[in-house]
């Protein structure tokens, strides 16, 4: 078992300290980098919802438009009707009656065809306009989960933030207890290795699980210096030096 009061043991459990700190606020940071493609997902979602709705409500106005054509078109060909019969008393002879009587079919045939027309946008425009009812239903209810999902990445961006300060705060100032070569040692394996200090199990290293020689491990549970894996360069704790 490790002696009572191991020379290194406050610094190994502040490297111990500073580890986790560091693995926290690496995932952290990881968070925060991505929080913000979060509420541009968000954001792309609202535009294609409403670009959906905007294009609903142009169909209905295409089919307003063309139904209102249409009924402008009945109305002039039952104008030129109306016109064509009353030119029925001033015929001369049978060539100009054969003539206005095919104008006279072919105003009839104008005014059924954009009745047809008419009738057909009707039927248009009410699946347009159902659609559209439908459409912003849905939409408005999709806006509002948008919105809660926004609300809802925002708090946690700021907690994020908030938490990091802390982090960082608490890292300082445990820092601040490390004996400076022994920090630099720490920092320069934490920039290559994460987590840079690891707890000793079955006498093998877990943060690459590669086994320990009964050397170091005697040297580790001693407490005496500090020992790093022999593959990952770890720095290597025993779980009774955690032990306050």
């Amino acid at each position: 078992m490790p002696s009572a009061n191991p020379p290194l043991l406050d610094a190994l459990r502040d490297l111990a300290d500073l580890s986790r700190l560091d693995s926290e606020l690496r995932a952290l940071e990881s968070e925060k980098m991505e929080l913000p493609a979060r509420l541009e997902v968000c954001s792309e979602r609202r535009s294609s919802s409403e670009a959906r709705l905007a294009a609903s409500r142009e169909r209905v106005t295409e089919v307003e438009q063309e139904q209102r054509r249409q009924e402008g078109l009945a109305r002039d060909q039952e104008a030129l009707l109306e016109k064509l019969e009353a030119q029925q008393h001033q015929i001369k002879n049978n060539k100009e009656y054969s003539a206005l009587l095919h104008e006279m079919e072919g105003a009839r045939e104008g005014i059924s065809t954009a009745e047809t027309r008419v009738l057909e946008a009707m039927e248009a425009l009410e699946s347009a306009r159902r659609e559209l009812a439908d459409g912003e239903r849905d939409v408005a209810s999709l806006l509002e989960g948008i919105s809660e999902e926004e609300r809802g990445i925002e708090a946690r961006s700021r907690l994020v933030e908030e938490t990091i300060e802390k982090l960082l705060t608490r890292r300082g100032e445990v820092g601040k207890k490390v004996d400076s070569q022994i920090l630099v040692r720490y920092e320069k394996l934490a920039a290559r290795n994460s987590p840079a200090v690891v707890v000793v199990s079955g006498e093998s290293c877990t943060g690459c699980r590669v086994g320990i020689s009964p050397q170091s491990y005697i040297e580790i549970l001693r407490g005496e210096t500090l020992v790093s894996c022999g593959q990952c360069r770890r720095i290597l704790i025993h779980s009774d030096h955690l032990e306050a």
